[in-house]
């Protein structure tokens, strides 16, 4: 076999047999080869950054690797957005480049200059601070040890996305028959029984206990053993965003997401714990804000992860932390001897789950005698399959969807850490593409929407029964709503400056249906299963995130602000006083 060939059967025998490309003269031998492959399949995308979304959605959708070509140069950086989606998301993607003749090189010619040969560019020095691993190909051998290390680096630990670039020379060079397959590397972690001795130490003293579900449960596979554990534990618990997506929201014990956009009544009960056990999750600033002094103050943290970085950085927050690899998990925590919980506190538990959990009203939509995205939400939740695979892009409208849509057993994600606007669309693709019999939702903001609208073309090439919502609200809502808390509602670019298609004209000009929707009775079950659609939803370019943190405040103490007395009766274990000059009535 040669080079490319090789590439082509190691993908076959790992069962990344998925590859998502855009063609070009340096990686043309690759995709020949992969062509030929009568186990591998490929998707033409209209721009590689699609082609990197796309391979980002396989594994959240079927815990596969999903696996991208690309050409040098432009080919290449047009890859790096998707590849830092993954990168900060931890899931595990295979990039692979083509890059110039060796021979042709700047390094070749022993010479410092910008290029030498055509499109030539250091994609491997541009990808190493989002990538696990990036390496370029020097010889046959180094193909063989590299794809397979590369592979392996990809899927071990904290998993993430790597990237392999392949000069020409070697794609043609010939390898040999013998494939070498990547095996699972191992991380040192702390000793099970001491993460067990410690988390014991941490909820014995506890007497107001919630656990906080990160996506570090779902992604190394646990997500079912932590989900019974927390049921016949009794626990509390409230998730992240990049959690959500991995047990029933009718679990007796989910209470809500937390965070800058979270659940009043979550934000409430976390904040007024005695003791937060955090499993998976990094606690970013939309999870504690940027004052994290204001983040569970009466409260021991304890954090358990796998990243041994992601814990470093708690050595000032006065953090208890454990290093784990999750596989152990759920035998560490079925070993855990748990205290009765007080009435007192489960009484107050259930009050703040009865008074705020999936009781999400828009006042700006009532106000302004508009749609509220929030009713569109349920009704789409109430009408698709229980086992629908739900995209969420970014902006305003995945704060609305992930404030109000429940999960049974659907597939729920968006690209949270690096938050690219346009991942919804070539991520559903990816997503409808691995898996064909589940029913597949893209759901964007009409900005978001906007940015990778280039691959409707490849959802009409492929007949991709996929449904495209977009919540229209004419602007980048997100950033208007910052403009209203701090610059006086002056719109500059998020509205004034700016325009947006007749999304209806698109849609036919891709030979896609279309629906407008003006009120909520017209969403009905009918635009989910007829092929491919573009759904527009009408709202008012008004139309606010509720609730939603401001700068200064707790994630406790959310816009629109309740009374004082309402705010006392959410804060009954632990104070957050309000400065005087944000008291309300």
């Amino acid at each position: 076999m040669n080079g490319a060939q090789y590439i082509a059967e190691f993908l076959a025998r790992v069962g990344s047999d998925r590859v998502f490309l855009l063609t070009g003269g340096a990686c043309a031998f690759m995709i020949d080869a992969v062509a030929e492959h009568p186990k591998l399949h490929y998707t033409c995308f209209q721009h590689e950054q699609g082609a990197a979304m796309a391979a980002d959605a396989l594994w959240r959708v079927n815990r596969k690797v999903g696996v991208t070509l690309a050409t040098s140069g432009p080919g290449a950086t047009n890859l790096i957005t998707g590849i830092a989606t993954s990168h900060f998301d931890s899931i595990p993607s295979l990039h692979i480049t083509g890059q110039v003749n060796q021979r042709e090189s700047s390094a070749f010619h022993g010479a410092h200059v910008r290029q030498a040969g055509f499109q030539e560019t250091r994609i491997v020095e541009m990808v190493r601070p989002v990538t696990k691993y990036a390496v370029m190909i020097r010889s046959a051998d180094e193909l063989r040890e590299e794809l397979a290390k590369a592979y392996s680096i990809a899927t071990s630990g904290r998993m993430g996305p790597v990237l392999i670039d392949v000069p020409m020379d070697i794609q043609q060079v010939e390898v040999g028959d013998e494939i070498l397959l990547p095996s699972r590397m191992s991380e040192a972690t702390e000793d099970p029984a001491k993460v067990l001795s410690d988390l014991k130490r941490t909820l014995a003293e506890a007497k107001r206990p919630v656990v906080l579900w990160g996506g570090g449960i779902g992604l190394a596979g646990v997500e079912r053993e932590v989900a019974d554990w927390l049921r016949q534990s009794g626990l509390s618990f409230v998730s992240s965003w990049a959690g959500l997506s991995y047990f029933d929201h009718d679990h007796p014990g989910f209470v809500g997401q937390i965070g800058v956009y979270g659940n009043r009544g979550s934000n409430f009960v976390l904040q007024n714990a005695d003791a937060v056990l955090v499993l998976g999750s990094r606690l970013d600033n939309r999870q504690r804000t940027g004052n994290t002094k204001q983040f569970a103050v009466g409260a021991t943290v304890h954090v358990v992860d796998v990243d041994k970085e992601e814990l470093a950085k708690y050595r000032n927050d006065g953090y208890r932390v454990s290093h784990l690899d999750f596989a152990e998990l759920p035998d560490v925590l079925r070993r855990l001897d748990l205290q009765p919980l007080s009435q007192e506190w489960s009484g107050y538990v259930a009050e703040m789950k009865q008074r705020y959990y999936h009781k999400e009203v828009s006042t700006s939509a009532a106000r302004l005698n508009s749609l509220s995205p929030y009713d569109v939400i349920r009704r789409v939740n109430e009408i698709i399959a229980e086992d629908a695979i739900v995209i969420g892009d970014t902006g305003a409208a995945v704060c609305w969807l992930y404030q109000a849509f429940k999960v049974k057993r659907h597939t729920l994600f968006n690209p949270g850490g690096n938050s690219p606007m346009g991942y919804a669309l070539p991520a559903a693709i990816g997503a409808k593409i691995e898996r064909p019999e589940r029913q597949v939702i893209s759901y964007n903001g009409d900005g978001g929407f906007h940015l990778n609208i280039q691959e409707l073309q490849t959802v009409r090439h492929n007949n991709l029964d996929i449904a495209i919502i977009v919540m229209n609200n004419g602007s980048y809502g997100i950033i208007k709503q910052f403009q209203d808390s701090y610059m006086h509602s002056r719109y500059s670019a998020s509205r004034d400056g700016l325009s947006f298609p007749d999304f209806g004209a698109l849609a036919a000009a891709y030979d896609l249906r279309y629906a407008r929707i003006e009120s909520v009775d017209q969403i009905d079950p009918a635009l989910f299963t007829c092929g491919p659609i573009v759904i527009d939803v009408m709202l008012s370019e008004h139309t606010l995130i509720e609730p939603k943190l401001e700068m200064g405040r707790p994630i406790n103490d959310q816009f629109p602000y309740l009374s004082e007395s309402e705010y006392a009766s959410g804060n009954r274990f632990v104070d957050y006083p309000r400065p005087a000059s944000l008291r309300t009535v």
